[in-house]
């Protein structure tokens, strides 16, 4: 995940730096951080590359609100999230969609706190992107958010969306290595299942929208513990 951290004082992009590096850690994450000492100088580099933003508002030459604006018009979906020592300006932000804000000096508490809801925001923000299947018919453009789950077919896979089927010459494990990062998780060994779409799990079944899918012994454990991490938007 792309992280860029704009703020004009040097320690608390490196404070910022460690704390995301010390949440990567505990929390089994991966980050490619970036750093910038003005809103100027991040708008020089900004192409919509970043998956996420913590951005100070009180910095000299172009603040973090104006900042912002810029963002927006370039990309409108970048998840934004003020760092500031100035909370009377938290409405301001909210005019730039950005999340929340956290109010200096920042304690990795407080961080980590908001920076979870952050990545919430962020695998949102992807699930709603969209992936290009090869079928016999051509090419399909599909949301991620679309599809139900994902059943292994001897060399196929289809994926299942609401009322729709598409099927697509690939392993199993090479849509998982994909999905995986949007909240899927398989079930059993043949089905790949998109866990925001988990109305239950009674016994051994669990209900994907109007589908009713087997749960193996050996993923039982797994699946059911990833599932209930995705009721408490972990």
């Amino acid at each position: 995940m792309k992280v860029a951290i704009v703020d004009d004082l040097k320690t608390e992009l490196e404070m910022l730096r460690e704390y995301l590096k010390d949440f990567a850690v505990a929390d089994s994450k991966e980050f490619d951080i970036s750093t910038y000492e003005s809103g100027d100088r991040f708008l020089e580099d900004f192409s919509g590359q970043f998956d996420l933003i913590l951005m100070d508002i009180d910095m000299p030459g172009l603040n973090g609100i104006d900042t912002a604006r810029a963002i927006r018009k370039v990309d409108e979906s970048v998840v934004l999230m003020f760092v500031t020592a100035m909370p009377q300006y938290a409405l301001t932000g909210y005019e730039v969609d950005a999340i929340d804000y956290v109010i200096k000096p920042v304690s990795y508490p407080d961080f980590a706190l908001k920076l979870k809801k952050a990545l919430r925001y962020v695998k949102q923000v992807k699930a709603d992107e969209p992936i290009v299947i090869q079928t016999k018919e051509g090419l399909i453009t599909l949301n991620i958010s679309e599809i139900y789950y994902v059943e292994s077919a001897l060399h196929y896979c289809i994926y299942h969306t609401k009322d729709k089927e598409f099927k697509v010459r690939e392993n199993i494990s090479s849509v998982e290595n994909k999905l995986a990062p949007f909240g899927f998780a398989r079930c059993n060994a043949g089905y790949l299942v998109s866990l925001k779409h988990v109305k239950a799990i009674i016994k051994d079944d669990v209900l994907v929208g109007d589908y009713t899918l087997k749960i193996s012994r050996s993923k039982k454990a797994s699946f059911t513990e990833k599932f209930t991490k995705t009721l408490g938007g972990l």
